[in-house]
């Protein structure tokens, strides 16, 4: 099976507060993280099915470019790889979280 790797956005809501939609929506625990690479503290999720789920602030490279230049109104990203049926259709429940990308490989 193909593997999909998707991005979310959310322009108004906290990474703290996205990580609890999304893992209400999946029905899976995000764990808190630190990482300056990432700009602070995300939550990460992986699973024996090959799903990863994470969830980041929109940071700056140290150059001061945002990290996906294309999204610059977004706060929060939503990083998910997987290969499962159904996950954008339980995300596409979760209100203000836009579907931004999606690539099959």
């Amino acid at each position: 099976m193909p593997s999909r790797f998707t991005l979310y956005g959310a322009k108004d809501f906290t990474v703290a507060d996205v990580a609890d939609m999304v893992a209400a929506a999946l029905n899976i625990k995000l764990s808190r993280r630190e990482s300056s690479y990432k700009g602070g503290d995300y939550f990460l999720h992986r699973d024996e099915d090959g799903v990863e789920v994470s969830v980041e602030g929109h940071v700056r490279d140290e150059e001061g470019n945002f990290e996906e230049p294309d999204f610059p109104q977004y706060a929060t990203f939503v990083y998910i790889n997987h290969s499962l049926p159904g996950v954008e259709d339980k995300l596409a429940t979760v209100q203000r979280l836009d579907l931004l990308r999606t690539e099959v490989v």
